[in-house]
């Protein structure tokens, strides 16, 4: 094969990539629309979003290593066709049972892609030029995951919900025929090794409730016998993990990795670079159309800055990391990534849509820095069953990212509402006693008020503390009360009266109540749309806080393993 072939493995396994991290949030945006057509519950709806990533992130590391010893290129397809059957599946759903179950197929095709693309992308390309496929793959995984919401919200208001998983079809297409022309299915290396068991359970049994107490940790409680009984299995399974890896003569994990301060920069950059990216992701598009009253479309428009900015500066980021190292390109990533953040505590329901770009952009050249560095620290000294290793715990610790930026900005987000919705009941009972109306009236207007507040907490407030054709009822019924009070034969002639009387009365008391439904819907409003921008308030100082992982780095360049390779590339291979 000729030798410029590596070029294109390198794209697709980019490709590869891209159809991966795209689906970790594709679906953010799109789920309202889904919980709706397949008419499932909140907690149904929540799974179809996790199963994905958690199924990835406890995966990822068993999948990589069984790949090594049956062949990673045939490996790769099988993943390529799990991928696509189960976007196929989760296409043709019609409900949120089978939805999540064609998640999973789709999320264990995931965790063999994504990090077999890296492993098989790198290997393709001589040594001295290994910064070349890690900075295109870093830019896919960086570009992809933040353009999901942007495509998901595309599809799902111009064509539905379904396509946002059809659309992956057409590109597994393309990916597998590429595979069959491109990769050594017939000259493979293989690893001739038995698998390491004990370390798959317990590398299952520690990953598996980490992520569960993750995803379910807030709706348990974090004290709660669920939570703690996941703390305590984890604990007991790393701990038991970690001796089985250290004897056995073919471990599912080289602890040997995390001796090497290159790799464990570099796993802690992505994992906090991730829960950073996430954290917006997840959460702005909800800022937007619930406060600022944008459509999906509008709000998916709005975020595709971050992926843009990645997209551009990726590039110059690896070429500035491969010129000076990864301590100053990190420096760079989170500083700007925190400056994102201020900007982001600072949002208000007035905010411009021009505001809403920049600190879009501000997030995505951070983030590029970011991606890039850890990309190429996780992987350019690796060769051989290192080099898998090191990709697989990436990978892992990537999703766990992402599992991390839910558990923390949705839960975090969660009991920020609630709060907010509490502080509105006590300022919207003072301001009901204050109202010169019945008391039972009062009563009443507080109780609707409570319900809002309850079921939903946005703008709905003034629309719902009563209505406009209960106005003649509410006259007639008061008229009748009065008359009845009055002598029969007074009654006819006092009628007319009675009635412009209780009808002014009553008017007054709608125009009292408008003006405290218009003030406590604003208070409301303003209240709890301050509880999306507190978050960030709050994470800005860990973010500006992440830039000493660069003395983890201290002041190493890029160091590539100029060593013969213990596995040849790819492409030599088949030479």
């Amino acid at each position: 094969m000729p030798k410029n072939n590596s070029m294109k493995i390198v794209l697709l396994m980019c490709l590869g990539t891209f159809i991966c991290m795209i689906d970790s949030t594709i679906m953010n945006i799109t789920l309202p629309a889904i919980q709706a057509d397949l008419n499932t519950s909140l907690e149904t709806s929540s799974w179809m979003l996790n199963v994905y990533t958690m199924t990835i992130a406890v995966l990822a590391i068993p999948m990589a290593r069984f790949a090594e010893m049956f062949g990673k290129s045939k490996f790769y397809i099988v993943g390529i066709l799990l991928f696509g059957i189960g976007s196929l599946l989760c296409g043709f759903s019609t409900s949120g049972t089978l939805l999540i179950e064609a998640r999973f197929l789709q999320s264990i095709g995931a965790a063999i892609l994504i990090p077999l693309s890296m492993i098989i992308g790198v290997s393709s390309m001589p040594i001295d030029k290994r910064v070349i496929p890690l900075t295109l793959l870093g830019a896919s995984q960086g570009l992809s995951t933040a353009l999901g919401p942007t495509v998901g919200g595309i599809i799902t208001e111009k064509i539905s919900w379904n396509w946002v998983f059809y659309v992956n079809i057409p590109i597994c297409v393309i990916a597998l025929i590429g595979c069959l022309m491109l990769l050594p299915l017939k000259q493979e290396k293989r690893t001739k090794a038995k698998i390491d068991w004990l370390g798959l359970l317990f590398s299952i049994s520690t990953l598996f409730p980490t992520n569960l107490v993750l995803i379910k940790g807030n709706a348990w409680g974090w004290a709660s016998d669920k939570s703690i009984s996941c703390y305590v299995i984890s604990i007991i399974s790393i701990i038991i993990f970690i001796l089985i890896e250290k004897k056995v003569k073919n471990p599912m994990v080289n602890l040997k990795l995390f001796k090497d301060r290159q790799f464990l920069g570099s796993v802690l950059i992505v994992t906090s670079g991730f829960v950073f990216l996430i954290g917006v992701m997840v959460l702005l598009p909800q800022f937007l159309t619930r406060f600022q009253g944008k459509s999906e479309l509008e709000a998916a428009l709005l975020i595709t800055p971050v992926s843009a900015s990645i997209f551009i500066f990726s590039q110059l980021a690896g070429l500035l990391v491969k010129k000076i190292g990864f301590s100053i390109p990190v420096i760079i990533g989170f500083s700007i990534m925190g400056v994102a953040y201020y900007l982001l505590h600072n949002l208000s329901i007035e905010s411009k849509s021009m505001e809403i770009i920049v600190l879009c952009t501000m997030l995505g050249i951070g983030f590029s820095f970011i991606i890039s560095s850890a990309t190429i620290a996780s992987t350019s000294s690796f060769e051989g069953e290192l080099l898998t290793s090191s990709q697989s715990v990436f990978s892992m610790l990537r999703q766990v990212g992402v599992v991390l930026a839910v558990a923390i900005f949705v839960g975090g987000l969660t009991s920020k509402i609630d709060n907010s919705k509490e502080k509105v009941l006590h300022y919207a009972k003072k301001q009901v006693e204050q109202l010169d109306i019945q008391e039972s009236v009062k009563q009443k207007i507080f109780n609707q008020t409570k319900s809002v507040l309850q079921s939903d907490g946005k703008q709905s407030i003034k629309n719902q503390l009563f209505s406009e054709n209960e106005h003649q009822k509410i006259v007639e019924l008061n008229v009748k009360v009065i008359l009845d009070k009055m002598p029969v034969q007074k009654r006819e002639a006092a009628r007319e009266k009675v009635y412009e009387n209780v009808n002014q009365e009553v008017i007054r008391q709608e125009t009292e109540i408008q003006k405290y439904s218009n003030n406590i819907s604003s208070y409301s409003i303003s209240t709890i749309s301050s509880s999306f921008v507190s978050l960030y308030k709050m994470s800005m100082p860990f973010v500006f806080l992440c830039t000493l992982i660069a003395i983890v780095f201290r002041k190493e360049k890029v160091r590539i393993n100029t060593k013969k390779s213990m596995e040849k590339p790819i492409v030599k291979e088949l030479i």
